[in-house]
């Protein structure tokens, strides 16, 4: 591992996977900085890191989507944490690979997102947002240019965060397969992140239940 120094970032309600998750993240990246970004209502008291709430916000009338969820909870958490290069992932989310740090460092361009390849398509203007790799100043980027979604285009939460990024923030409107290589880095969720979800543990075949969820808008995220 090189010496810069890194942080992770799980954001969202606490589970009953969370302290397990925090627990083996302290086993495998003792020196890192561990924060858990939540909302006000939840309990936080048995985690093993140091927390942020925050109010959680309204959920918009007739729309499902945790976009707001996801945008507020990472900019509280960010903008309390100092590391280098950060690992943003869900609360609900074992990723069991200890090398993953070092596959960033050694892969992925420094200007460039980490993300698993499920969730991110050829096709469809969308990045993974299970988990995210970068440095801090990416992420920073990433999440506090995007405007909390008020639900008048009706848009699934990982469709919204990418296209905000990349045509918004980055105005950039090339074709998406030219976008993806250029702001992303796609690497596997079994073999290289070795994500443990705890929404999709008790299916043999997440892709398809994944898709199948992106495609009716159920609530993943």
């Amino acid at each position: 591992m090189s010496d810069k120094k890194i942080g992770i970032l799980l954001q969202g309600r606490i589970t009953d996977w969370t302290k397990d998750i925090i627990l083996e993240f302290n086993e495998n990246f003792p020196n890192s900085e561990i924060f858990v970004s939540t909302w006000d209502d939840e309990n936080t008291d048995n985690l093993n890191c140091t927390v942020v709430k925050s109010k959680a916000p309204s959920m918009i009338k007739n729309d499902a989507s945790t976009a707001n969820f996801q945008i507020i909870g990472c900019q509280e958490g960010l903008k309390n944490m100092t590391s280098d290069i950060i690992l943003k992932t869900r609360t609900d989310q074992f990723i069991h690979n200890r090398n993953i740090f070092n596959i960033f460092l050694n892969f992925c361009d420094p200007k460039k997102i980490m993300v698993p390849d499920l969730g991110t398509y050829d096709n469809v203007f969308r990045a993974s947002d299970l988990c995210q790799i970068a440095y801090r100043n990416i992420l920073l980027d990433y999440w506090n240019n995007i405007p909390l979604y008020d639900g008048s285009s009706h848009e699934e939460p990982g469709l919204y965060l990418t296209k905000n990024y990349i045509l918004k923030f980055k105005n950039d409107h090339d074709p998406w397969n030219l976008i993806l290589k250029k702001y992303f880095y796609i690497k596997s969720y079994h073999d290289d992140f070795q994500i443990e979800f705890e929404k999709l543990n008790k299916f043999d075949n997440y892709k398809i239940v994944f898709d199948k969820a992106f495609k009716n808008r159920s609530n993943l995220d």
